[in-house]
C-alpha cells in the first residue's frame, strides 16, 4: 500500500513547490505548523488535514480492486 504522506511529497517535487508554497495554498484551513510537521513525518495528521493537503497538490485517493487469491482445495 502507499503512503498518502509520500504521494502528496512527490506530487509537491514534481510540480516544482516547496512545503512552504503548500502552506500557503491551505492557508486559513490547517495552521502552517501542522503542515510541516506533517509532510517532515514528524507527526501523523486527521483525515480532514490529509483531504485539505490532497485537493490542494491537486490529488485524490482512489481504490483499486484486488485479485481474489483462489482458496486452497482442502483434503479429504
Amino acid at each position: 500500500m502507499k503512503d498518502i504522506r509520500d504521494e502528496i511529497l512527490k506530487k509537491i517535487d514534481k510540480d516544482g513547490l516547496t512545503i512552504n508554497q503548500v502552506a500557503l495554498l491551505v492557508e486559513g484551513k490547517i495552521p502552517r505548523r501542522t503542515v510541516y510537521a506533517y509532510l517532515r513525518k514528524e507527526k501523523d495528521s486527521a483525515s480532514e488535514t490529509v483531504s485539505i493537503l490532497l485537493d490542494a497538490v491537486g490529488l485524490t485517493i482512489t481504490t483499486t480492486k484486488r485479485a481474489k487469491k483462489p482458496r486452497k482445495e482442502q483434503k479429504k
